[in-house]
C-alpha cells in the first residue's frame, strides 16, 4: 500500500490541477518510463484509485502503487481524497497538471565534458569549431549566467531527423536530447547572417511587446 501523502502534497478543497507545471530533472527522468506516462494520461482526465488504474492498464495494484509512490514524491501526482466503498477505504489520485514542462536551462550546467560533446556535435554539422576544454568551459559559464536571468525563456528547437543518423550522434548510443537540442540551437546561431540575427532579435522584442500589451491592466 502506498504511504500516506504528506499534507503539502495533497490538493486543497476546491483546488484544481494546473494547465502547465515546470518539473525538475528527477521528475523528467521518471517520465521516460512508458508505464508512468500511461498512468499520467489516465490521471490527467480522471480521478482514479490504484485498483482502477490497475484494471485499465492490466497491471497489479502493487505495481501501480510502486509507480504512484515515485510520481507523488516527484510532484507529478497527488492524492485527492479517500472514498469509502463498503468496508474498504480507497485513495483517489490525479495528475498535478495537464502538461509538464522541463526547462533544461533552469538546471545549472558546468560539466565541461557535456559541452565538449556539444562542440563535437557542432563539428558533425559542419560548424568547424575548436574542441577544447577552454571553449567548453566558456560555453558552460555563459549557459550558467543565462540560467540565472529571471525567467529567461529556454531555447527549444525541434530535433532534426538527419542528426540522429549521423556517425557522432549514434557512436555511443542516442545522444542526450537536451545536448542535441543545444547543438542544433548553436548551429543555427552560427549559420545566421548578422542581418538575420538582428532581425530575430527585433522580432523577439516585438513579440514581447505584443504579449505585454495583452496583459490585464
Amino acid at each position: 500500500m502506498v504511504s500516506r501523502v504528506p499534507e503539502n502534497q495533497t490538493l486543497k478543497e476546491g483546488e484544481s490541477h494546473r494547465l502547465f507545471k515546470t518539473i525538475d530533472r528527477q521528475a523528467f527522468s521518471l517520465l521516460e518510463d512508458r508505464t508512468r506516462r500511461r498512468m499520467l494520461l489516465l490521471l490527467r482526465e480522471n480521478e482514479l484509485s490504484a485498483k482502477e488504474i490497475a484494471e485499465r492498464l492490466v497491471m497489479t495494484p502493487q505495481n501501480v502503487y510502486h509507480h504512484l509512490r515515485k510520481m507523488i514524491e516527484a510532484g507529478l501526482v497527488v492524492e485527492v481524497e479517500e472514498r469509502r466503498l463498503g468496508h474498504i477505504i480507497e485513495s483517489y489520485y490525479t495528475a498535478t497538471a495537464d502538461t509538464f514542462v522541463y526547462r533544461e536551462d533552469e538546471i545549472p550546467e558546468n560539466d565541461t565534458h557535456r559541452f565538449i560533446e556539444v562542440l563535437n556535435g557542432l563539428n558533425e554539422l559542419g560548424a568547424r569549431v575548436e574542441v577544447s576544454e577552454a571553449n567548453a568551459d566558456a560555453l558552460a559559464e555563459l549557459v550558467k549566467r543565462r540560467a540565472q536571468i529571471r525567467r529567461v525563456p529556454a531555447m527549444v528547437e525541434d530535433v532534426c531527423s538527419f542528426c540522429g543518423s549521423s556517425g557522432y550522434f549514434t557512436k555511443f548510443g542516442p545522444m542526450d536530447p537536451n545536448l542535441l537540442n543545444r547543438v542544433i540551437q548553436y548551429s543555427t546561431l552560427i549559420a545566421m547572417s548578422e542581418e538575420e540575427f538582428e532581425e530575430s532579435l527585433s522580432m523577439t522584442r516585438e513579440l514581447r511587446r505584443l504579449l505585454l500589451a495583452m496583459k490585464d491592466k
